[in-house]
């Protein structure tokens, strides 16, 4: 059995050089030297993770709001329907809805809802309602 030689400093590899030799010992760098170009090695690979887990973090954290969002909007939508599904035909027909028009109706609203960004007004009891016959063009000077 052959024993191998024992191998110096100068011959040893480390993270920040190649295999096969020291260029850093070469150039007059110190094992100090080396020791501080090795742990700015790993703090800037320890930033590049952090900033990657950080960013993965808030990616996850955006789609888990979506998918919340998701779910709510179609817990709403179910919840619309059932409730015109509860009513009777004859209200159904002063809507303008039969039963086969319930899930596209809803559906529907939604989507204009949604591509609104906010929730319709609806007039109430109170406010003044302009006559939809009224013409208007007889007050336009001729």
């Amino acid at each position: 059995m052959m024993t191998q030689p024992l191998q110096m400093f100068e011959n040893l590899t480390s993270e920040t050089t190649p295999a096969g030799g020291n260029a850093l010992a070469k150039i007059g760098f110190s094992s100090h030297d080396r020791r501080l170009v090795e742990m700015n090695a790993r703090y800037a690979r320890a930033a590049v993770l952090a900033d990657g887990l950080s960013a993965a973090i808030v990616w996850l954290g955006g789609q888990y709001k979506r998918l919340v969002g998701a779910l709510k909007a179609d817990l709403r939508i179910r919840s619309a329907e059932a409730q015109l599904f509860r009513m009777s035909d004859r209200d159904l027909a002063d809507l303008g809805l039969c039963r086969a028009d319930i899930p596209f109706a809803v559906r529907e609203a939604a989507a204009e809802e949604a591509t609104a960004g906010e929730t319709p007004l609806i007039a109430t009891a109170g406010t003044p309602v302009t006559a939809a016959n009224q013409n208007l063009r007889r007050h336009v000077a001729a």
